[in-house]
């Protein structure tokens, strides 16, 4: 805060105590708000991938990092967003036009700012009308902000401490239903007050044409047959995505049409589920087929259509979508770039002559510590992991001393081929219209691809 008073040139000794007593309020107001006796506290943030002994309220409030709420309800709403260069007093100016309120406390963060709102009333999650409005509220602010939705669920966790960090804080408290009122500011998602007015022009434009041509959807015209005890969550799942597809919802729209195609049949938990799954994959709606000159399919769809793999349906039950392999591939790449970044934090710690601890792999590797334990205790490749980082340790120390000594060095061969399909051998699908069974690899050039293996039953036949 500092930094923002010297950049006031007039009496800034009594913003520095009008800001000092800022603090003091915002303290009492968190100390209140934070109605648990000990909470969750660090200065460090790799200390969050561990468990945290909770400690006295008082302590806690000194600390970076605060656990705000708990299992059973919260007094804030705190937003989360990233890749943001604006200086902080630019930042609040943006933040108050676009939501037309002002937020508790805008925080600086390394890559952007944490917003947070205390809330005049607490929120008690298994109440679920207050704590759907919560979320609500909180996934149309984050898109308002242009944050990613995909992170924005989190009612409880831990953000950084305003008393801590560089901020701008005020000790108002907010209403849950003006809250939710304000996050249905439509037009504020488009406009910014950084935009140029040839922006301001092209944004005006594409809002007048995206009313012209926007289809409004009407969920009770939507056939349902397939919609039955069994195909639910497959249903509800497949024709959402089929829906953002076509541009007729958004991401922001998912869970609200979730909840009308369910009327009240699966519970809110299983909804929210597959609202996660849906948006994780950041669907863009395909307005390309519109265009004549369009032709191509994707890499996978190609596949699709080779193997002669099909959506289809028996007895109105949908038995085969493309989607699930869009979730097993999503997988697959997951998997990839988990190995990637475990053998080069496994040969990180070798070249630092660092234990092979939990927390060294973490610093090393960047991947949480369940993430570790997920592929040394159930997949058990911890070994093979090791020895591939090994290889490229040594490999390394070998070029090092060749261009020492300035003879020509061979490039370090990509260590990670055989490993990684070790690791999707557990991945595969059946498409029973055919009886086939498909499995995933990557080959030399490290490019995903799935193919058919033999049943067992064929493999007993041959």
């Amino acid at each position: 805060m500092l930094e923002i008073l010297q950049t006031t040139k007039s009496k800034t000794k009594p913003l520095l105590e009008d800001y000092n007593n800022k603090l003091i309020k915002l303290h009492k107001l968190l100390y209140d708000k934070l109605y648990l006796e000990n909470i969750q506290s660090t200065n460090s943030k790799e200390d969050l991938e561990f468990y945290i002994k909770p400690k006295d309220k008082y302590q806690a409030l000194h600390d970076n990092f605060i656990k705000y709420g708990s299992k059973t309800a919260t007094n804030f709403l705190i937003i989360d967003i990233d890749n943001i260069k604006t200086n902080i007093l630019e930042y609040e100016k943006e933040v108050i036009y676009k939501l037309g309120i002002k937020p508790n406390w805008i925080t600086k963060t390394k890559n952007g700012f944490h917003i947070g709102f205390v809330l005049e009333k607490t929120v008690f999650l298994n109440d679920i009308n207050q704590k759907e409005k919560l979320q609500e509220t909180k996934r149309n602010f984050t898109t308002i902000l242009n944050g990613d939705i995909a992170g924005s669920y989190r009612l409880i966790g831990f953000w950084r401490n305003p008393l801590t960090h560089k901020s701008i804080i005020r000790t108002e408290l907010y209403n849950l239903e003006e809250l939710h009122k304000a996050s249905f500011r439509e037009i504020k998602k488009t406009f910014s007050l950084f935009d140029s007015e040839s922006e301001i022009k092209q944004k005006t434009e594409i809002i007048k044409k995206s009313k012209e041509e926007v289809i409004k959807i009407n969920i009770d015209k939507i056939d349902k047959k397939g919609f039955k005890e069994g195909n639910r969550n497959n249903y509800l799942f497949t024709k959402t995505i089929s829906l953002l597809y076509q541009g007729k919802i958004n991401n922001n729209q998912v869970y609200e049409t979730l909840v009308k195609i369910n009327n009240k049949e699966l519970q809110e938990q299983e909804l929210r589920r597959i609202e996660k799954s849906i948006i994780k994959y950041k669907i863009v709606p395909n307005t390309a087929q519109n265009n004549k000159d369009y032709k191509t399919r994707g890499e996978y769809s190609n596949l699709l259509w080779e193997n002669k793999i099909h959506n289809y349906k028996n007895r109105d039950k949908i038995e085969f979508s493309r989607q699930k392999i869009g979730q097993i591939i999503t997988t697959a790449k997951v998997i990839k770039s988990t190995i990637s970044k475990l053998v080069e934090g496994y040969k990180v710690t070798y070249r630092n002559n660092e234990v092979f601890t939990n927390k060294n792999i973490i610093k090393n590797s960047k991947v949480s510590k369940s993430t570790i334990k997920r592929y040394r205790n159930v997949r058990k490749l911890e070994n093979e992991i090791k020895s591939k980082a090994f290889m490229l340790y040594m490999r390394e120390i070998v070029s090092i001393e060749e261009l020492k000594k300035k003879k020509s060095v061979k490039a370090i061969e990509p260590p990670i081929k055989d490993l990684v399909n070790l690791a999707l051998s557990e991945l595969y699908f059946e498409y029973k219209k055919t009886n086939e069974v498909f499995a995933f690899k990557i080959d030399d050039n490290l490019r995903l691809i799935f193919y058919k293996i033999a049943k067992e039953n064929d493999l007993e036949a041959a």
